[in-house]
């Protein structure tokens, strides 16, 4: 060969030289751009769902420090950290918000830039210096072979895997034995491996959602498992969950890719690897079938991983993947059996949690529905007009709510204010709240408290919190003339427009010891009459088909005996209307007495009846004597005249009602009778205006202030 052949063999050496140089450092920063963005890119993939994964298995907001730990061994991770992360910023970041039953948590966690950039630029030396020594090799006369035998196969391998990412193919054709050959071998292989990788994580993420809202072990469950069962190549799966109050029992459930089915067994009942799993509490992998029991054994079983569902330290159940052949299971593979069990023991817990939680609301509705109930008997008790009148109220003012389209809250609250409206009534003193007749002023300005005393005794009572407008505004009224507060119209809140329909119509159906109640079309006119005055209008017109054509379920009577209220407040009744000397009724219950006699009498009389200079008598004798002599007075006349009714009216002076028929010189002469028994002068008046109660007192009153000469 020349010189100038050699000189250019030597430039073209030199040239090749520096055009594989060239390569080299051309491939180098390529790849390593290319890669540098790739790894990042699959670091923050991986590093993600390492999140996803390590957030399921903790399962609570409050354990960031295990979270914490447990991230910070995830790949490129630097330093994780809470919240904005203390204002440092980075471009290499992930920010997460978990959410937990307990809350929510935002993580952030900061990747390695260094260690990804010196991993990436590892690479892209490694490919740069495989392209320098390929192209330094096939130099010169060999480029047309590097390619025809290189590059352009190469370059299909290029396109087919463009093909796949675009979706046109699943894998690359895998065609020769050679170098590309085995290339698209591996790659179909890293494809593979890649999907499988990739179906693993859903169906682990589909484990999560659908156990962790509480469905359990339902079909959508076993077709998952069957998916697991197949991905890891295993035949079949035992999962024990401990169920009852004291976890002795177990719920077994056998799952393999053709059938299934559930058993339940007491914990002392488990035979075989079961109970060693539960009460070792520790990973079991083996293929000795001697361990295994009777039921074990006939499902074939060759080999077997079992491990225990354990959330927060606390054992829930376990989990068996087993084989029916001797073949143990890849490190990836248990790696995915491991974090099924945790998925499937997070969902146990759950459960329990969610269990648990509504037994705890069910028996927080029962204290505050025995809470009201008692607060409600105890008006009853003193007040038996209240028995079955708040309940009445309260169901009538739900039937307006629902009718008139409030939402269910609102009507459930409306419920509420409705049995305790009344419940302020127990500051009311008896005589108050027992009196029969008209209220004076100063009476009916204490009875008007009742519903801001009401209002002080619940107002601290966090479930009746909603109730407490329709408690405290339920005598307000639509023209500005009620109480409280003299709100009107709109002002007025909602449930209390409603509860004063209720309460008013009841009030006016209900009959009390010392009056009936009006007739259910009398009441409904009256209110009718005052829409638009004292109640809302589109609140009765709400209220009064409801009220003239239903009537409330039967009330509960079972708390305490009818028979006992209606003792209690007839005595109670007693003790405040009757002269506790004499046992007459006394001037409190006037109006009372007057009204027993005109419903049982159509025609009466009445007298009043005087003991003449009794303080001289008192004074002379004693009080004592004068007592003695007030009793046989009242004694005397039930006797000889026996009156429908006698009302001791002042100290000395009594009232008594006959008959019309009985003949006035018949109760003259008995009357002088008891004189001479009782030896004392008594002063008879005829009194004239019985038909009028109003004028009666009047009369009453003369007498009392211009009493007839003896």
């Amino acid at each position: 060969m020349g010189r100038a052949g050699i000189d250019k063999y030597r430039i073209l050496l030199i040239s090749s030289a520096a055009i594989s140089l060239s390569l080299g450092f051309f491939s180098y920063f390529v790849t390593d751009s290319i890669t540098e963005k790739n790894l990042l890119l699959s670091t923050i993939e991986s590093a993600n769902n390492y999140v996803e994964v390590a957030a399921a298995a903790i399962g609570s907001a409050k354990e960031r420090e295990k979270l914490k730990e447990i991230l910070e061994r995830a790949p490129y991770v630097r330093k994780v950290s809470f919240g904005k992360g203390k204002g440092e910023s980075c471009p290499f970041a992930i920010e997460r918000n978990l959410l937990f039953h307990d809350g929510t948590l935002k993580v952030k966690l900061f990747l390695n830039k260094e260690e990804i950039k010196a991993k990436a630029s590892s690479i892209a030396k490694k490919v740069a210096f495989a392209v320098f020594v390929v192209t330094s090799l096939l130099q010169g006369l060999l480029f047309f072979v590097v390619r025809r035998f290189y590059l352009l196969p190469l370059k299909r391998i290029r396109q087919d895997v463009d093909k796949i990412y675009e979706g046109k193919l699943e894998k690359v054709p895998e065609t020769g034995k050679d170098e590309f050959g085995r290339i698209r071998k591996s790659i179909n292989q890293m494809i593979d491996g890649i999907r499988e990788r990739d179906e693993k994580a859903e169906i682990i993420s589909q484990f999560i959602q659908l156990l962790t809202v509480g469905k359990g072990f339902n079909e959508d469950f076993i077709e998952l498992m069957k998916k697991a069962l197949k991905i890891t190549n295993t035949d079949g799966a035992i999962i024990g969950v401990l169920k009852g109050s004291k976890k002795d029992r177990v719920e077994i459930r056998v799952i393999t890719l053709k059938e299934n089915y559930t058993l339940e067994r007491s914990i002392f009942e488990l035979k075989g690897i079961e109970p060693y799993i539960l009460e070792m509490g520790r990973e079991v992998e083996t293929a000795k079938e001697n361990v295994l029991s009777k039921e074990e054994r006939s499902l074939g079983i060759k080999y077997f991983i079992g491990l225990p569902m354990t959330v927060f330290s606390r054992t829930v159940g376990y989990c068996i993947f087993f084989r029916r052949r001797h073949q143990p299971f890849s490190e990836e593979n248990k790696k995915f059996i491991r974090n099924i069990a945790k998925a499937i023991g997070i969902s146990v817990e759950n459960r329990n949690l969610i269990e648990e939680l509504r037994q705890k609301l069910e028996k927080e509705a029962r204290l505050t529905d025995t809470i009201i109930k008692s607060l409600v008997r105890g008006i009853e008790i003193r007040d038996s007009y209240t028995r079955g009148h708040s309940e009445r109220v309260a169901y009538f003012s739900r039937r307006i709510a629902q009718e008139m389209g409030l939402p269910e809250e609102e009507v459930r609250n409306i419920y509420l204010a409705g049995l305790l409206h009344d419940i302020g009534k127990i500051g009311i003193p008896d005589s108050i709240l027992l009196k029969p007749g008209k209220l004076s002023d100063k009476e009916y300005e204490i009875i008007k408290l009742h519903p801001l005393l009401s209002y002080e005794l619940l107002k601290n009572i966090e479930p009746l919190k909603g109730a407490l407008d329709g408690i405290r505004y339920h005598h307000e009224r639509w023209d500005g003339r009620g109480y409280p507060e003299g709100l009107r119209g709109r002002d007025i809140p909602i449930s209390a427009r409603i509860i004063a329909v209720a309460d008013s119509y009841d009030a006016m159906t209900s009959e009390r010891i010392y009056r009936k109640g009006r007739s259910k079309r009398d009441a409904l006119k009256e209110i009718m009459n005052m829409a638009g005055k004292l109640y809302d209008p589109d609140v009765v017109s709400a209220a009064v088909p409801i009220l003239l054509n239903e009537e409330p379920r039967e009330l509960r009577e079972d708390y305490l005996n009818v028979e006992t209220i209606k003792e209690i407040e007839e005595r109670r009744l007693d003790y405040f209307l009757r002269d506790s000397l004499t046992g007459v009724f006394n001037r409190n219950s006037f109006e009372y007495v007057y009204s027993l006699v005109r419903e049982q009498l159509k025609e009466f009389k009445a007298y009043s009846l005087d003991i003449a200079k009794l303080r001289e008598i008192n004074i002379r004798n004693g009080w004592s004597y004068g007592d003695k002599l007030l009793k046989e007075l009242v004694s005397l006349l039930e006797k000889e005249i026996r009156p429908n009714y006698i009302v001791r009216y002042s100290g000395d002076n009594f009232i008594f009602f006959v008959p019309a028929s009985k003949p006035d010189n018949e109760v003259s002469e008995k009357i002088k009778e008891i004189e001479k028994a009782l030896g004392v002068s008594l002063i008879l008046v005829k009194l004239k205006n019985t038909d009028d109660i109003e004028k009666l007192k009047v009369e009453l009153t003369e007498l009392e202030f211009n009493p007839p000469a003896e």
